[in-house]
């Protein structure tokens, strides 16, 4: 809060005239501090006016407690009597709003609370007044027509949507009320004795608004309450007074205009009934937010920002604060333009404040948190300075004074010593404004008229260069004719496609801009080709067309990923959605554990309702995608290493296969009742294993999940039905549907494609097995007829949704087998399944090796991890608790090594190995590829694997 200065001696004689002329209307002593009293009277007309009118209402003002002042304010309406006649009504909405206006005033120039606060009461005490009025229009229009009712027989009444300022609950002292009418349905009233005929519900709500606006508006003696403006209603001040819900979702359906978008994010409803409100918000709501990253409202903004530069320039305006460079109407561009582009996708940005927009942005990535500091600090000086200008004579005014006498009296109630500080401080914070709106919302093609390259590789894609500079051009960007060819064929293509002169002109400004981005990279030929591929993929959809146009920073991200991966080209061109995420670079390279997406997850779901099971799937395919697009983004650009990428991965599918499994439970229980123990106490009972990468935080791009499940419980068990209805099963039929859904959702196709594919392979007996076990069958299994193979998968067999309790025993069990000395001929068991894989699976021939099931590849590794884990592992299991025990081959490799089990150098050779190979097959997916290298490649690294397998094995029990 600012430090309060003296009142300058200019002023001083006025402040005691006015002082002295307030004493004697009150005609008694006065306690307070006198200093107040000539800050509040010397700095503001109106006030002056009142409290010579109203002595005691200052005394009020100056004593009031401001913790309670919004609880008074909002008291108002409690005090109105609808029997009051007309006269009456309006001599007490007139006197409620200056005598209150006077607390806030005083507030406001004494510094006692911040402008946010300021504003905030102003609207409290605008909505009362605006619901008194309501209230007693419609007592008195019921009085004379009956009430309003639906075809249906349901009372109806009239919403009252605040627009602007009122609306954000930010309202300025002396603005007007913009206002806008409507009612759910069309019908007429039900009449009652002693009243006129019926009239239809239309022509009743005509005269309740009509009634309400008159209170409001109405210049009396003690003045108006608010200027009410309704020119922001559907076809402004030639349509109706008022709509009903249909009238208003017809026409912003089909003709709401792009500022009418602009305005409607602050849209608040009044006083009305949470069906209703609910009603109107709907209406509302799709038509200022897109579902998609829109990025059609730039062209907008530009267009209403050069209506007002324009406006400005014929007015010669820029002495107001509001609409001058860098002003209000800037800083409400910055926010709501922001909110409007991402406002569909990220529903936290649909806040209709200013302030708790900007903080949303900050939150979403969408802000630098130090540039919307600046905005923020300019913003409150500007909406500080333009209440002092209002309370200065209760006018609606935003232009700065000339006299000097305003000027100070305009700085007093800033509570600056003198107006050029004013003046330089104003100046500090329009430029900040300025300067962030025109780095913002500039116009690219402005940009491009200054950039030599566009204008020729314009001409070169439309065919219009001769063959001589057509040459010399192509061989500057390193292209082939046959990518040119590419480029015009789908220029052509989307030329004759007809999308719109709009989205034409946006495939026109960036193919130019498109060749420049891909001639900086190794191969331009084969990125341009991979870009085109992605842009035939967003087809009709325009928005993403501006959005790559407008963001040349964009387009130069999505280039350099693209040339990098045929993978994520395939992706974006399957799925055009996931360029949205190019939006939020500060997104990419950032390490997300498994409570960020965890966190992410349940923010992209919380608008959904559980029981909308299409919606959720295709939801999570969204978040999978997207999650999946970041992390091989900072996968390609080398911010993640092999194992973060593996890591994040996993979580994610752990993440997803957690929500689905709820999803599952809830699904199968609503049918079929719930498991319970002996007393009565609800559980799930029910784990997810995963086996190979899955469990051992190894997932790629693509990877399958192998999934074992188990439950514990009586199998004859059956469960409960918690209702009427349902038909309970026993426990072992029930996990098994419980399994069938999961797997079900796992694989359903949505548009955003398979969530994972799911191999259940790996349960005891495989396939002839049943999909579900016990535990104790599990155990038994393990222990008694499985084969050494199932004992390797084990190692990495890991818990990753589910029950708690059936993990610690599962884990257990686990300790327990791995530590199981029966295998007497575990070398000779390894080694046969290693030779059976590498027949059936190895695809090295004479020129290629197979990354993965080739000599000294990866399977190699993770078979000699598992070999050394089952031969060590009781061993390992007197040093280590259960929990100590991995599932990850690198943290298998330490173990061994820390517990003196392996030599270090073994340790280093595999980890080293294994993690090189990991990359380049990483590296070989994203690039749509198979995990095959040329036989001349990585000779040395695969002869030390090798030989580190021949030196294990020639000592084992292998004959």
């Amino acid at each position: 809060m600012m430090q309060i200065t003296p009142i300058p001696e200019a002023l001083q004689a006025e402040a005691e005239q006015r002082t002295s002329q307030w004493l004697e209307a009150l005609g008694t002593a006065y306690a307070g501090d006198m200093e107040q009293v000539a800050r509040v009277l010397c700095g503001s007309d109106y006030l002056y006016h009142w409290a010579k009118r109203q002595p005691q209402w200052l005394v009020e003002a100056l004593a009031a407690d401001l913790s309670h002042l919004s609880d008074n304010i909002l008291s108002i309406q409690q005090k109105l009597d609808l029997a009051w006649p007309e006269y009456e009504v309006k001599q007490f909405l007139r006197r409620q709003r200056h005598y209150w206006s006077m607390h806030i005033a005083v507030a406001d120039i004494l510094q006692q609370l911040p402008i946010r606060q300021i504003c905030y009461l102003q609207s409290v005490l605008a909505e009362q007044l605006i619901n008194c009025a309501q209230d007693w229009s419609y007592h008195q229009t019921f009085q004379q027509y009956g009430m309003p009712v639906s075809s249906d027989g349901e009372e109806q009444h009239l919403l009252v949507l605040a627009m602007g300022k009122l609306g954000g609950e930010e309202l300025n002292f002396s603005s007007d009320v913009d206002l806008i009418f409507g009612y759910p349905e069309e019908g007429e009233t039900r009449i009652g004795e002693g009243q006129r005929k019926s009239v239809e519900n239309q022509m009743f709500f005509m005269r309740h608004g009509q009634k309400l606006i008159s209170l409001l508006s109405d210049n009396t003696a003690d003045g108006f309450v608010y200027r009410v403006d309704m020119r922001l209603r559907p076809y402004g001040q030639s349509g109706a007074l008022v709509a009903n819900f249909n009238a208003l979702q017809d026409y912003y359906l089909e003709q709401g205009r792009e500022w009418e978008r602009f305005a409607m994010i602050k849209a608040r409803v009044l006083q009305a009934h949470p069906h209703f409100r609910e009603q109107l918000a709907n209406i509302i709501r799709p038509f200022s937010f897109r579902r998609y990253i829109d990025f059609s409202v730039l062209e907008s903004i530009r267009q209403l920002k050069q209506k007002i530069t324009i406006e400005l320039q014929r007015k010669d305006a820029q002495n107001n604060i509001k609409l001058g460079d860098g002003g209000i109407r800037e800083l409400e561009f910055i926010v709501q333009s922001l909110q409007l582009i991402s406002g569909g996708r990220h529903p936290q940005l649909q806040a209709k404040n200013w302030w708790q927009a900007l903080e949303a942005l900050v939150q979403q990535g969408l802000l630098k948190a130090e540039d919307a500091g600046g905005l923020k600090s300019a913003y409150e000086f500007l909406r500080k300075l333009e209440n002092s200008l209002q309370i200065h004579a209760d006018k609606q005014t935003q232009d700065l004074p000339d006299s000097k006498a305003e000027q100070q009296k305009i700085a007093l109630l800033l509570g600056y010593e003198d107006w050029a500080t004013v003046e330089t401080d104003l100046a500090e914070h329009q430029q900040l404004v300025a300067r962030f709106f025109k780095g913002l919302f500039h116009d690219p093609k402005e940009e491009h008229d200054h950039n030599d390259e566009v204008p020729v590789l314009k001409k070169l894609v439309q065919g219009q260069l001769d063959s001589e500079r057509q040459s010399e051009v192509l061989q500057q960007y390193s292209l082939s004719d046959q990518t040119l060819e590419e480029l015009q064929n789908f220029r052509q293509e989307f030329s004759e496609r007809k999308i719109g002169l709009r989205g034409f002109a946006r495939i026109e400004q960036l193919l130019p801009h498109l060749v420049i981005q891909a001639g900086r990279q190794k191969d331009s030929n084969k990125t341009i080709s991979r870009c085109l591929e992605v842009l035939q993929g967003i087809g009709r959809r325009t928005a993403y067309f501006e959005m790559l146009a407008e963001n040349i920073p964009v387009l130069e991200f999505l280039v350099q990923l693209v040339s990098r991966s045929s993978w994520l080209a395939q992706q974006l061109s399957i799925y055009p959605s996931l360029l949205d995420e190019l939006l939020f670079p500060s997104n990419f390279g950032k390490q997300l554990t498994k409570e960020n997406l965890a966190n992410q997850l349940q923010q992209a779901m919380m608008r959904i309702e559980m029981n909308q099971t299409e919606e959720q799937l295709l939801a999570l395919s969204r978040f999978k995608q997207s999650s999946q697009f970041k992390i091989a983004a900072g996968d390609l650009t080398r911010r993640f290493d092999i194992r973060e990428v593996s890591q994040q991965l996993t979580d994610l599918a752990e993440v997803i296969m957690e929500y689905l499994l709820q999803l599952a439970w809830n699904e199968v229980t609503s049918k079929h009742g719930k498991p319970r123990q002996d007393a009565g106490e609800l559980v799930t009972d029910f784990l997810v294993l995963g086996y190979g990468k899955l469990g051992g935080d190894e997932l790629g791009y693509g990877s399958d999940l192998d999934l074992v499940f188990l439950y514990q419980g009586e199998p004859d068990a059956m469960t409960q039905i918690l209702g009427e209805k349902g038909k309970p099963l026993e426990l072992h039929q029930f996990y098994t549907r419980l399994a069938q859904r999961l797997v079900h959702y796992l694989g359903t196709r949505t548009q955003q494609g398979i969530m994972y594919e799911v191999d259940t392979r790996l349960r005891p007996s495989g396939r002839s097995g049943m999909l579900v076990s016990h535990i104790d069958a599990f155990d038994k299994y393990q222990m008694n007829e499985a084969w050494t193979w199932e004992h390797q998968a084990l190692v990495r067999a890991r818990p990753v949704a589910g029950d708690t309790s059936l993990k610690d025993h599962y884990l257990e069990l686990r300790k327990k087998v791995l530590s199981c000395d029966k295998r007497e001929q575990l070398g000779q068991d390894v080694i046969t399944m290693r030779k059976k894989m590498r027949d059936n699976l190895d695809k090295t021939d004479s020129r290629l090796w197979d990354i993965k099931q080739g000599n000294g590849g990866l399977v190699d590794i993770e078979f000699l991890v598992q070999y050394w884990a089952l031969k060590y592992s009781k061993s390992l299991l007197e040093q280590c608790s259960v929990e100590e025990l991995p599932f990850n081959n690198v943290d298998w490799l330490q173990l061994l090594a820390e517990k003196d089990l392996l030599d270090k150098s073994t340790r280093d050779c595999m980890m080293e190995n294994y993690r090189l190979l990991r990359d380049i097959s990483n590296s070989r997916a994203l690039q749509n590829q198979p995990a095959l290298l040329s036989k001349d490649e990585l000779t040395e690294q695969r002869q030390a694997i090798v030989e580190v397998w021949q030196s294990t094995f020639q000592h084992s029990d292998v004959e």
